[in-house]
């Protein structure tokens, strides 16, 4: 006689509620300045070219490339062109891998978009709307709706999360990251997402505690995973880069002291010369005079 033994499958992501939805040709309803305080949104790029202002920042959509909102982070949705395609929606789930993507503009498959058109097929049908674009901020079940439609939504959005949590965390080879393996995956990402913003925001007043709550994590818990993944604080790396890019713009001798002690977020030009010579040896203007010669 044969002896089962049930296993109880892992959900490594698991959609709760739908908040909004959006499927739209064109520009995009005016005023859309808004937030979820607890709801995830992805933003998608089918066609033309979509802008998301969020934080004084613009990040721009190609079609083919999504954006990750996290909950609670204020942003604009505009369209450039009257033939733009999009897809936005948002919605609360399980699974804490999230944050180590948000804010990333990820290029999604073929594979993906077949989802996304399947997602918004079981929309149109399973929701009254008095739109002819699909336009959801409430949601009245159609008594006609197909059978099973609201798992499938669910599913089709889980997949997704799932493909874009795999494709970020994939070897050069090409090969998934195993299950052992993925959370230092994840932690290499999101290691290399905070490097490269403090590297786009060399010019703001950059601090752990600012940069931690950017990600959605505390200042030890953000500070713990970047020393151990590159050896070095959080506060070091920003000298560093900013060392890094003072140099560079000394070499090429365009700017002032002043003016690069302003372009690197430094409160005066004297207190980023005394720190500018106590990390590379020299004071910046002899720096610039040997770059000359």
């Amino acid at each position: 006689m044969s002896i089962y033994e049930n296993h109880s499958l892992t959900r490594t992501v698991s959609i709760r509620e739908i908040v909004t939805a959006d499927h739209f040709t064109g520009p995009f309803p005016p005023d859309y300045s808004h937030s979820h305080p607890d709801a995830w949104e992805i933003c998608c790029c089918l066609q033309g070219d979509l802008g998301i202002l969020k934080n004084g920042r613009e990040v721009s959509l190609s079609p083919g490339q999504l954006a990750l909102i996290q909950p609670g982070t204020e942003h604009d949705i505009h369209v450039r062109g009257k033939k733009s395609v999009n897809f936005v929606i948002a919605f609360t789930c399980s699974g804490e891998h999230l944050r180590s993507i948000q804010d990333s503009v990820i290029d999604f498959s073929e594979d993906q978009l077949v989802l996304i058109h399947k997602i918004v097929e079981e929309l149109k049908s399973s929701f009254r709307q008095d739109d002819v674009q699909l336009h959801l901020m409430s949601f009245r079940l159609s008594p006609d709706s197909p059978f099973g439609a609201e798992h499938m939504i669910c599913n089709y959005l889980e997949q997704i999360i799932i493909t874009m949590l795999r494709n970020v965390t994939m070897k050069d080879d090409g090969t998934i990251v195993r299950s052992r393996h993925f959370h230092d995956a994840m932690r290499s990402y999101l290691v290399a997402q905070v490097e490269r913003y403090i590297r786009e925001n060399l010019h703001e007043k950059l601090t752990v505690e600012g940069i931690a709550a950017h990600f959605h994590y505390s200042r030890a818990r953000l500070s713990a995973i970047f020393k151990e993944a590159t050896g070095m604080g959080v506060n070091e790396m920003v000298t560093r880069e900013r060392m890094r890019k003072a140099r560079q713009l000394l070499a090429e001798g365009e700017m002032t002291v002043t003016q690069i002690a302003e372009a690197l977020g430094y409160g005066s030009g004297q207190y980023f010369s005394t720190k500018f010579t106590k990390e590379v040896g020299c004071p910046p203007s002899r720096y610039a005079e040997e770059m000359k010669k």
